[in-house]
């Protein structure tokens, strides 16, 4: 057992949240350290083994000074869903917990957060033959339409999904034709599972203009570190199909320079670009799904206010 001082208190974990390249596993890291704490990532790429350069995984001696977990647990093959993720990551903090640390969990999967945090509600699992028809019909009909068709069975849910998004599109019109029922009201009336733990919630809030550019100079750190030949390597092996349909920003957009539908030029400009686009997506999202306590990483003294809030926090009965 850990000896920690926090440990005897209420069982309580940190969450870390922010947009990508915010400076999340850095801080989860330093606050790892001060706190006797484990990270769990909250990153719903990093869960996948071999997709390393381009979703910014720690590294071998990151993982070695700081016990991490949800870091390489499931194959490129496998469908792993926000309630994959809260499922196991609830076990993570048990074991946390039981074994004195503080458990930090650190990403910008919002749904993954959300999921964890506010419980997860029994749904049936997917139906092959189901999801099949309905991926067939977004890609003939346009998600646009499918989406038109969830608003008038469960308009409250189509108000939570993007037409934008086939895959939670797909997802409950999947859960409808199984169940019979809006995806909203079972999620009302469904058994939920939450952990076993109260959550302080600490947001990253970087100014938009120093957040592009530091998602600017990741793109290009991971072009330098290899990024066209880790998905060169993953091609040769036959996962070209899969990581195509799972749409992984800088995989895709790599994938298509590989198969001449641009040059490795206008694909990095389009993992800037696109990789912009998804950190303002989740802040728009954190902001109005969820209420962390926002701090400015370049304030001064900003390292110190987080462990204050935390150590406050902690202390607190």
């Amino acid at each position: 057992m850990i000896s920690n001082e926090y440990s005897k208190e209420n069982k309580k974990a940190v969450i870390i949240c922010g947009p990508t390249a915010s400076g999340k596993s850095a801080l989860a890291m330093a606050v790892c350290q001060r706190f006797i704490g484990s990270l769990i990532s909250a990153d719903s790429r990093q869960i996948y083994k071999r997709l390393d350069i381009g979703t910014a995984k720690p590294t071998p001696d990151d993982r070695r000074r700081i016990p991490h977990f949800m870091v390489d647990i499931a194959e490129i093959t496998d469908d792993f869903t926000a309630v994959s993720f809260a499922e196991l990551a609830k076990v993570y903090i048990e074991q946390i917990l039981d074994s004195g640390r503080i458990p930090v969990i650190a990403g910008g999967a919002g749904l993954y957060l959300e999921a964890l945090a506010g419980g997860i509600v029994e749904t049936p699992p997917k139906d092959d033959d189901i999801r099949k028809e309905l991926e067939r019909r977004i890609r003939d009909e346009g998600c646009d339409k499918l989406h038109e068709e969830l608003r008038r069975i469960d308009p409250e849910s189509a108000g939570d999904i993007s037409p934008n998004d086939p895959v939670r599109v797909a997802r409950a019109l999947e859960i409808f034709e199984l169940t019979g029922e809006a995806p909203s009201l079972i999620r009302k009336t469904g058994h939920y599972s939450v952990p076993d733990c109260e959550f302080l919630w600490i947001g990253i809030d970087l100014p938009r203009e120093t957040l592009y550019e530091r998602i600017n100079n990741r793109v290009d750190e991971m072009i330098d570190s290899g990024l066209i030949d880790e998905v060169k390597k993953l091609v040769a092996d036959g996962m070209g199909e899969i990581l195509k349909k799972k749409k992984i920003v800088g995989y895709a957009e790599v994938l298509d320079a590989l198969e001449g539908k641009y040059s490795i030029e206008e694909a990095i400009r389009l993992i800037k670009q696109h990789t912009r686009n998804y950190a303002k997506r989740q802040m728009t999202w954190f902001r109005n799904r969820l209420s962390p306590e926002w701090i400015n990483p370049l304030e001064n003294g900003f390292q110190g206010k987080v462990f204050e809030l935390i150590d406050d926090y902690l202390k607190r009965t």
